[in-house]
């Protein structure tokens, strides 16, 4: 995998807050989440019309990001340094558990965030982390991030028979639960701060049977097929 690159792209976050407003997932409210950050914003929501709706974020975000430009510069520097101590030993781990099978070619950049969303764009293999995060929890992003690369790049090569009856919510419940369980575990220990390994709400029902298949599993491809089951018959 090539060193990852950290940048900011502006016009790329006024696109995700516009996406994120109506969103939700696992349990979470995108929206409310933005608000909470932004609360200038709160009026921007109820905009009916998208013209004037993405003009007022354009606004908003221009100068957010004028205002803002030593803080969000500070933390991509923060967390380029940090992460690419970390790197090299994550790439490793990561793919031994996956049995040898390597990171699949991409951009791997970063952009900052001043929105708490951390979108991944699995065609290009870029993501966004959330500016103010703390440091420890941001490079539990970039982590989360990068396993998603590899995870699909792998179920996608390696096991399609198996999943092709997933729809996308399930494929999504899926990666998504296999990142905490895994992340949280003693493989990731001299590289994770565990408190930041949080599930969504509504996939918090689901990992004890996903740790227990963990722990009966040597390694990726194992888990992955025991955790195709446990969502296969997720209601």
């Amino acid at each position: 995998m090539q060193k990852l690159r950290f940048y900011i792209n502006k016009q790329l976050d006024e696109i995700m807050a516009e996406q994120f407003f109506d969103k939700q997932g696992g349990g979470i409210d995108f929206g409310k989440g933005i608000i909470k950050l932004h609360p200038k914003l709160k009026s921007v929501r109820s905009f009916k019309n998208i013209v004037q709706k993405k003009k007022a974020i354009h606004l908003y975000f221009d100068n957010y990001y004028r205002t803002h430009n030593i803080a969000i510069n500070r933390s991509i520097q923060n967390l380029q340094k940090a992460w690419h101590k970390k790197e090299e030993e994550f790439v490793k781990v990561t793919e031994n558990f996956f049995g040898g099978f390597h990171f699949p070619q991409g951009k791997y950049i970063a952009y900052a965030s001043i929105i708490n969303c951390n979108p991944r764009f699995l065609d290009s293999k870029t993501f966004q982390f959330f500016y103010k995060k703390p440091l420890s929890d941001a490079i539990h992003t970039v982590a989360h991030e990068l396993l998603h690369f590899i995870f699909f790049d792998f179920v996608e090569k390696k096991l399609k028979s198996e999943i092709k009856d997933l729809s996308e919510d399930k494929m999504w419940d899926l990666s998504e639960i296999f990142n905490v369980v895994v992340l949280k575990s003693p493989r990731y220990q001299n590289i994770i701060d565990r408190r930041y390994v949080l599930p969504y709400p509504d996939h918090k029902h689901l990992l004890p049977q996903f740790q227990k298949a963990y722990k009966n599993s040597c390694d990726a491809e194992g888990f992955v097929k025991r955790g195709i089951v446990i969502i296969r018959a997720k209601k």
